[in-house]
């Protein structure tokens, strides 16, 4: 490996010198640091860069290694050690004599080279721990931490932030369907594992997961009888059963007391005195009332409700479809009306899918 096949460096045009900034201002010396920068552009290697290259470039345009020229040294020299440590299969690489020799033939002080080595691993390691997870880095996460010499902790940060901006890409992917695949959680899983992190999610993230997950599930698996403290009838078997509201749809007239609720006295010819009560006209609105709580039961032959002080049964055979509100009720249409129920979030559109999949006899009974 080389500079020439890797090309850290780029050439660059040296700054014109006319005869009056001779006179007024002397040599741009910042051509030395470009001389320097277009001979390593032009080399397979750092080595071919010597010591006395760098002092006929020095001389040519009047610069020196002070405290002034350090920028540009330690620029030069970072620009390497990039690629060392990006590149780097093994830790006795050639690259790292390269990166070395370097050093040297521009005297850059041993803290300034630590420096600029310390930024180079960080960024390259992001570079390397993306390629680990698109499959074009060669090396494992183990062999790339002892060529950087870091141990777990050391790059932890670093992996979890790649991992993160990786599984953001695919948890829009995952959102989008509102399914979570197994093949999906196991590439997942392989990713943690190949970058050394743990697979853990903010309780957030974590609960939308198990949603999705569920929802994949209720649509794909075989569903397991459960067995439940309810008389069944013979070869009848419980599928599923939840904590449910038993609801109604009800048109209510509600007192519109505007004038109540803002504490305006206004008299019009839409108010009328009762006594001591101004009455207010009244408005009509439809909605959805909780009459009871109590627990939901599917079966093979019916679904079933059993309340407080209410109990239903329906037979499949009776229902003639299902609505789902895309949040927690689902409304069950029967030859004799509508049964509501509302759900936990979690459950219902769950609890939906398998009804439609047992309806249609899409499912597999273990």
């Amino acid at each position: 490996k080389g500079c020439g096949k890797l090309k850290p460096y780029i050439k660059q045009e040296l700054e014109a010198c006319s005869f009056f900034s001779k006179m007024f201002s002397g040599k741009p010396t910042e051509n030395a640091w470009k001389e320097i920068n277009n001979i390593l552009a032009d080399a397979q290697t750092a080595q071919e860069l010597t010591s006395d290259k760098v002092k006929e470039a020095l001389k040519s345009w009047g610069a020196k290694f002070d405290e002034q020229s350090l920028n540009q040294r330690s620029g030069i020299y970072r620009k390497l050690a990039d690629v060392i440590y990006t590149e780097a299969m093994t830790t006795d690489d050639a690259l790292f004599a390269q990166g070395k020799h370097l050093a040297e033939v521009l005297e850059l002080p041993p803290h300034l080279v630590k420096m600029a080595d310390k930024g180079a691993k960080t960024a390259a390691y992001f570079v390397r721990c993306r390629a680990i997870l698109e499959g074009t880095e060669k090396l494992t996460i183990n062999e790339i931490n002892a060529i950087l010499g870091y141990d777990y902790e050391d790059g932890l940060s670093v992996r979890k932030q790649v991992f993160q901006d990786y599984f953001n890409l695919k948890f829009e992917e995952i959102s989008s369907t509102r399914r979570y695949t197994p093949e999906q959680e196991a590439e997942l899983r392989s990713d943690c594992e190949k970058l050394d992190v743990p697979y853990e999610f903010k309780n957030n993230i974590e609960n939308a997961l198990d949603q999705y997950r569920s929802l994949w599930n209720a649509e794909n698996h075989d569903v397991q009888p459960m067995e439940v403290n309810i008389p069944l009838g013979k070869g009848e078997k419980c599928l599923v059963y939840a904590n449910c509201g038993l609801c109604e749809h009800k048109v209510i007239e509600t007192e519109d007391n505007y004038y109540e609720l803002t504490r305006k006295f206004r008299i019009d010819e839409t108010v009328s005195f009762q006594g001591d009560h101004i009455q207010h006209p009244t408005i009509k609105e439809e909605t959805n009332v909780l009459l009871e709580l109590g627990y939901f039961f599917l079966t093979t032959e019916r679904i079933i409700y059993l309340g407080q002080k209410l109990t239903k049964a329906v037979a499949l055979s009776d229902i003639t479809g299902a609505d789902f509100d895309g949040m927690n009720m689902v409304t069950y249409h029967t030859k004799n009306g509508d049964v509501m129920f509302k759900y936990s979030d979690e459950s219902a559109e769950v609890l939906y899918i398998i009804f439609n999949r047992v309806i249609k006899g899409d499912v597999k009974i273990k």
